[in-house]
């Protein structure tokens, strides 16, 4: 299985610019912080403090996820159309910490979740597009232990947002979180200033030939598909996993919390050494076995009982570690340098799309089947994806590998 097909001459220097990878690695880890920081607060501040319900909880996460879906593509193509990502960087992160501050003295239930909207179209727009800087800065030596590296930047800072926020929320109130993610944005916004400018090449200034551009490259959507899965099989996992611990007589948090740590820290400890291997082995290998093995193993979470849950949730935190590094390669390998915004934008959008449908088909699904049947559908989608995948691949070898006719 070839590790790259039909790839665009991106060259880069033999060694890029610290700032211009390793920087952005870290700003992304405090960016996905923010994003879990508030949780352990949430039910004091919007229902004890608001007035509100858990409906009106549950809003002001999807009306965020609502606002990546709508504006991670645009941005990506407005950046793309003016060839630059810091100012979008540092307007996105700036903006987005002074709504955070603003949260803070909000009363008003409809107002803070109008603003939500507005913080989160900001929030996408600073890290999507320095997602997008450091693929511009990702050529051909070593794309995959660079995306590895974001891949574990992204993780950790997702897994260490809830138990910091917790812990501030209990000592300080709940309305402090939102008040450290504000300062922690003003910061990131400061600290883009000094990335180095942008290295979008053959620019475009009309809107047309950049989405032209895209659609001359339709292998881009298969990697944006296993993006979409995975998140999906992600935000299913979420909402399921610690109701189906609660029925087996998991009900202490700090238990369940244990639980969930056996699948993160694998997943976001093992994202750089996934990249490693999808250096020496190509993209589509990891991805697609690694899927396939992930979807068969979520699959026996559904019929597991607590004991033999301690091993299959470390397994599945390994598997899961296997699949983004390939597919954000693959997503850097098909896209032309300067429609690299838009092709992030794209891959963001399907992956906020997976994770907001995950939990409604996740609940559907335990209704009509309970907690076995809905681990088994999200189990069945990442094995029919990799299954119909490797078909796929296999046929675009052989197209590769065919003979071209000679001209009479």
């Amino acid at each position: 299985m070839p590790s790259t097909i039909d790839t665009f001459s991106d060259v880069t220097p033999p060694e890029a610019p610290r700032t211009a990878v390793v920087v952005p690695c870290l700003f992304l880890m405090v960016a996905m912080f923010n994003l879990t920081l508030v949780v352990a607060g949430l039910k004091e501040f919007i229902i004890d403090e608001l007035g509100g319900t858990v409906v009106h909880a549950t809003l002001f996460f999807s009306v965020e996820t609502l606002a990546y879906l709508i504006f991670a593509p645009l941005w990506g193509l407005a950046s793309d159309r003016l060839a630059t990502r810091r100012p979008f960087i540092v307007f996105g992160f700036l903006g987005s910490g002074l709504l955070y501050a603003l949260f803070g003295v909000i009363d008003n239930l409809g107002l803070l979740l109008a603003l939500r909207f507005v913080q989160g179209s900001l929030s996408v727009m600073g890290w999507s597009i320095l997602m997008a800087s450091v693929l511009d800065w990702a050529g051909d030596r070593g794309r995959g232990r660079l995306m590895g590296m974001m891949g574990a930047s992204l993780i950790l800072g997702v897994s260490l947002g809830a138990p910091v926020g917790g812990y501030i929320s209990r000592l300080f109130g709940p309305r402090a979180p939102l008040l450290l993610a504000a300062v922690l944005c003003i910061l990131l916004a400061a600290g883009s200033l000094g990335l180095p400018r942008h290295r979008v090449r053959n620019a475009s200034t009309r809107v047309s030939s950049i989405l032209e551009a895209r659609r001359r490259q339709p292998r881009l959507y298969l990697p944006m598909l296993f993006h979409f899965v995975d998140r999906f099989t992600v935000g299913f996992f979420v909402v399921i996993f610690p109701l189906y611990l609660d029925s087996m007589g998991a009900t202490d948090p700090a238990v369940r919390g244990l639980y969930l740590s056996l699948f993160l820290l694998p997943f976001a400890l093992l994202q750089f050494v996934t990249g490693r291997l999808t250096d020496a082995v190509g993209p589509w290998k990891p991805l697609i076995l690694g899927s396939f093995a992930y979807g068969v193993v979520l699959c026996v979470v559904g019929f597991s009982d607590l004991t033999t849950l301690w091993p299959v949730m470390i397994a599945l935190g390994v598997l899961a570690a296997v699949m983004f590094p390939p597919a954000i390669t693959l997503t850097s390998i098909y896209s032309e340098p300067r429609t690299r915004g838009t092709a992030m934008g794209a891959f963001n959008f399907a992956g906020s799309l997976g994770f907001a449908v995950g939990p409604m088909v996740g609940g559907w699904m335990f209704l009509v089947r309970g907690y076995s049947g809905a681990f088994l559908l999200s189990g069945a989608m990442e094995i029919v994806l990799s299954v119909v995948a490797a078909l796929i691949v296999v046929r675009w070898a052989r197209a590769a590998a065919a003979p071209v006719p000679a001209a009479e």
